[in-house]
């Protein structure tokens, strides 16, 4: 065909550019994701694998001592044993999958083929150019390079899954299914220096994790280290060519399998004919063809509006022991949604030991309604928006399901079960596991919510938190709906994956894209043809509104409303949901906002222990509160938060790092699996917002659970995210940093020489204002007489009086403010520190944490009651875009000796900074005290060292030395302060 047009059938080749640094390839069988900046394979998946089975295969875990510095469990027994045995004539670190030829990352990547029947890739750099090649049905792909490929190292033994390694010679068995497997076949190297009959294939033994060949399509290869983890193939010079194969798990026969992808890649044309048989021939069905859209002047269509029956309002409520249920008495009407504890226990007793019993018991929900009569011959669905933690509904007595989850909404066909008409039942059972943090590691999958030490151990929320509502349709059904944005020059593409239920022929998707928080007459609008399955349909934009941050420009929305028409044009289902265009990456511990680097400035978030009492008004007051301290990024940490946050994210411009699991879970393989897959449903929950910026799967893992619990996680996004965001395996291990100097380990002073590239979590405990503090410690004070009280508040103790001293006779009016300017000191020195070093290795900061989750005694900004700390006011000051910082050493300062402090000027704009003064005087005692300014010139995302403020110090007392930055015409942009102390 020599026809420059895509050809119309349906492609199962993938091969696209991802943001600046990658290229992702691949087909049904497997996929291939390059880190282009790198020159490295980072991620390989086979697609052929058992369920939640499908992981990377590039194993990029450090493997030295230095790669350990500043890890979370840097100074345990356990973490220096980690680091493997290194294997012979392999060094270096585990980065990837590369080659010999060349350095440094590709200067030009080519997509030279797409499909329909073959994918063509052509990457060069210095030295070197590699060219890669599969087909549409290939389980495998072919890798030309220079002088040959490193692996370091693939998912091999000590790391998940692979546990053996044999050699695919047809003549060492074994010889036909069901022999045993020829040894040896552990992971180790091997004295081959070529492959036994060219090829080598790596899987599991017990389970099916797919199975990963490597074929030495040039014989000359000189091979290192093969069969162990990592491995070397070396060729004198010129190009060379291997292939990666992706055979079908048989257990101890895979083997076989990768047999038989060897021999279709070096005979492909080696067909088996078998006689035909008697009769008509078949007649083959024409190929499939690609789904085609149709862009058209779209006006703005209404919204799909399904037909919904609200179960909200007034229930019933009743308790038993676990398993003994359901209740014969002791029913009460409560309001749905809810939390138990705040449905059934006082408004006073909520918050105290009083509430501890309740998570222990099993609770019921019931309540009758009547189905509309117009519903009947409708397919309906019972929609939950959340239930906590295990939910077991029942309707008219015919079991529906069980539930596991506590944020995630899902629904049920009850299509079968409803009467309409008639008055229906509706009961639903719901339990919590209680899960003892640091006692007893927990099997839920509840993040912070299950477990965490900013709450009592014994009170963990559950009930109907959120709307349940019946809702009528039609027989096809919007099933799922992911939704990508890419820049293209200064174009754009909305792509959107689509997955429809009951579509049978005739019905059509239509997809328009309209402006949502901005003015423009624009309207885009595509159709295309529905049929059972998923399809993608892309929205070109031409010129699009791009989403920011609030700090680099506005958060330009669209609304896109997506609806499923029949044969006669009418809506039978459809999904309205706000998009903002925008890419997100992360480069090393750069981030990169639509190709822009962003200095992430960023808090931890927690919001309320019963999520059932938040609504938008006060995820609006928590996100303003946040914001007023300067923030670019907020983590929700170890858990997920409800849609309302995550709309007002989107909305206000701010990223979210999001969270799943919080830390020191089982070392269980099929809680690995079983996590994985309730990570699924999550992940579609949010991914389709644009404040989403990254994905961590958990939190402090120690080994064991990183190389198993999170290396099942992390390719859940890959697979169900197709903006690919950057994904954390587990926070505070090998990059991002936890760092907690002055509380648990050395003093904030330390922070003056911190070399983190980022740091996810730092912090300490201060008391809470008084008036919160007050209203529920009480009289109990001093600490030392109460220490039950406290600890149950979750103050700890041991740290605290290390960290601020004794309060000897001081009241507690009077020791709060010590507690506080303890913190709040600690977070000048570390935030300002990072911030002088964004252009030496430093990406960003997330302080821990914005707000607590109970009335306690935590490291909170902002307290239960939603009054800010002085360490608000200090994180405020520190985090301003543009702002004068502190470089000191010291709060105390003798009379007499000469006081020093180093002036800095940052600016995180992407604008320069022309003209602009910082003026700073030192106010305190004496009449006589000093003042200056410092000329400032910066160029965007800058920071430079304006000079240092010196001074004589003589009458003692409390002093601060205030800078203010203002801008070329006088205005001032923002104010800090250093407070310290002149002492005899």
């Amino acid at each position: 065909c020599d026809s420059a047009a895509r050809p119309p059938f349906k492609n199962p080749i993938l091969a696209r550019r991802v943001g600046m640094n990658r290229v992702e390839f691949g087909n049904t069988r497997f996929r291939a994701l390059i880190d282009t900046a790198a020159g490295e394979f980072v991620e390989v998946y086979s697609l052929r694998t058992g369920p939640q089975r499908i992981l990377n295969l590039v194993e990029t875990s450090p493997e030295s001592a230095a790669a350990l510095k500043g890890d979370i469990h840097e100074d345990t027994p356990q973490a220096r044993s980690i680091i493997p045995p290194p294997v012979p004539g392999v060094t270096g670190e585990n980065s990837g999958w590369s080659s010999l030829g060349g350095k440094g990352g590709f200067a030009k990547v080519e997509i030279l083929e797409a499909g329909p029947q073959r994918g063509k890739l052509r990457l060069s750099r210095t030295g070197e150019t590699w060219e890669i090649t599969w087909t549409a049905e290939g389980a495998w792909f072919r890798w030309k390079a220079g002088q040959g490929f490193r692996f370091a190292s693939i998912s091999a033994s000590p790391y998940v899954p692979f546990n053996r390694c044999l050699g695919g010679s047809e003549y060492d068995g074994p010889t036909g299914p069901g022999e045993a497997e020829p040894k040896p076949n552990e992971i180790a190297p091997r004295s081959w220096s070529r492959l036994p009959g060219g090829h080598m294939v790596y899987y599991q033994r017990e389970e099916d994790y797919g199975a990963l060949g490597i074929v030495a399509l040039d014989e000359s290869l000189n091979w290192s280290g093969a069969g162990s983890r990592r491995f070397i193939a070396r060729k004198a010079a010129g190009e060379t060519e291997i292939a990666v194969t992706f055979p079908a798990w048989k257990g101890v026969d895979t083997v076989l399998e990768g047999r038989k992808e060897n021999r279709t890649l070096r005979q492909p044309v080696l067909v088996q004919v078998t006689p035909g048989a008697a009769g008509a021939a078949k007649v083959l069905a024409p190929a499939e063809r690609e789904v085609v859209a149709e862009r058209r002047p779209g006006a703005a269509p209404s919204p799909f509006r399904p037909d919904v029956l609200t179960l909200d309002g007034e229930w019933e409520l009743a308790f038993c022991e676990k398993g003994e249920g359901p209740p014969k008495s002791g029913w009460r009407n409560v309001k749905v949604p809810g939390s138990v504890h705040t449905q059934w226990l006082p408004a006073d007793k909520v918050y105290t030991r009083d509430a501890e019993w309740v998570s222990y018991k099993e609770w019921w929900y019931r309540r009758t309604f009547q189905v509309p009569q117009r519903f009947q011959g409708k397919k309906l669905r019972l929609h939950f928006e959340a239930t906590d933690y295990y939910a077991d509904a029942y309707l008219n007595g015919q079991s529906l399901g069980r539930h596991e989850g506590y944020i995630d909404p899902y629904e049920y066909d009850v299509t079968s079960q409803a009467k309409p008409g008639l008055d229906n039942e509706l009961v639903v059972r719901v339990w919590t596991p209680v899960d003892y943090y640091w006692k007893h590691r927990p099997y839920t999958v509840k993040g912070a919510y299950g477990a965490v030490d900013q709450k009592p151990d014994d009170i963990t929320a559950l009930g109907i938190t959120r709307s349940v509502r019946l809702a009528a349709t039609e027989a096809a059904t919007v099933r799922d709906v992911a939704v990508d944005t890419r820049l293209r020059g200064a174009a754009a593409d909305v792509e959107v994956r689509l997955d429809a239920a009951g579509a049978a022929g005739g019905h059509t998707w239509e997809l328009t894209l309209l402006p949502r928080n901005f003015e423009s007459s624009e309207r885009f609008q595509v159709r295309a043809p529905a049929s059972a399955g998923a399809v993608s349909l892309t929205i070109p934009v031409d010129k699009p509104r791009l989403w920011w941050t609030w700090d680099h420009g506005r958060p330009n929305l669209y609304t896109l409303e997506i609806r499923l028409l029949d044969r006669a044009g009418r809506a039978v289902d459809g999904r309205s949901m706000a998009v903002g265009i925008r890419e997100i990456e992360e480069v090393g511990w750069d981030f990169y906002l639509n190709r822009k680097r962003v200095f992430i400035r960023g808090t931890n978030y927690y919001y309320h222990l019963f999520m059932s009492e938040m609504d938008r008004a006060k995820y609006e007051r928590d996100v303003k509160l946040m914001l007023a301290m300067n923030v670019n990024m907020i983590r929700v940490h170890c858990h997920f938060s409800s849609p309302e946050f995550y709309d007002l994210a989107d909305e206000n411009g701010v990223l979210v790092w999001q969270d799943f699991l919080e830390a020191w879970y089982p070392h269980d393989r099929g809680f690995s699996q079983r996590a994985a897959a309730l990570y699924d449903n999550h992940l579609r929950y949010v991914r389709n917002h644009p404040s989403i910026a990254l994905w961590a799967t958990s939190d402090e893992e120690d080994f064991e659970n990183y190389k198993d619990l999170t290396k099942h996680l992390a390719p859940r996004p890959f697979l169900l995210d197709p903006q690919h965001r950057p994904v954390v395996r587990s926070t505070g291990r090998f990059g991002d940093s936890h760092v907690y100097h002055g509380w648990y380990n050395g003093t904030i002073w330390e922070y003056t020489q911190m070399k983190e590239h980022f740091v996810s979590e730092l912090g300490a405990t201060s008391l809470p204002n008084y008036e919160t503090l007050s209203r529920f410690m009480g009289d109990k004070w001093p600490i030392r007489d109460h220490r039950d009280e406290w600890e149950w508040r979750r103050l700890q103790i041991g740290e605290a009086m290390r960290a601020w001293g004794d309060p000897g006779n001081m009241t507690m009016q009077e020791y709060i403010p010590r507690t506080q300017a303890y913190v709040a000191r600690l977070f000048q020195i570390s935030l300002e520190r990072m911030r002088r070093r964004k252009h030496e290795g430093a990406g960003g900061i997330l302080h821990f944490h914005a707000i607590d989750i109970w009335p306690s005694v935590t490291m909170a900004a902002i307290d239960f009651d939603r009054r800010p700390t002085k360490v608000f006011d200090t994180v405020r000051r520190s985090f301003a875009p543009v702002a004068a910082l502190f470089e000191y050493d010291r709060d105390k300062w003798k009379a007499g000796q000469p006081f020093s402090c180093g002036l800095w000027a940052v600016n995180d704009n992407w604008d320069a900074v022309n003209g602009a003064t910082v003026k700073w005087t030192i106010e305190g005692r004496g009449a006589a005290l000093p003042a200056g300014s410092f000329p400032v010139s910066l160029p965007a995302d800058g920071v430079a060292r304006l000079g240092l403020v010196k001074w004589q110090p003589g009458e003692p007392g409390a002093y601060l030395l205030r800078a203010q930055f203002t801008d070329a015409q006088g205005k001032l942009v923002s104010e800090n302060v250093y407070e310290f102390e002149v002492v005899p």
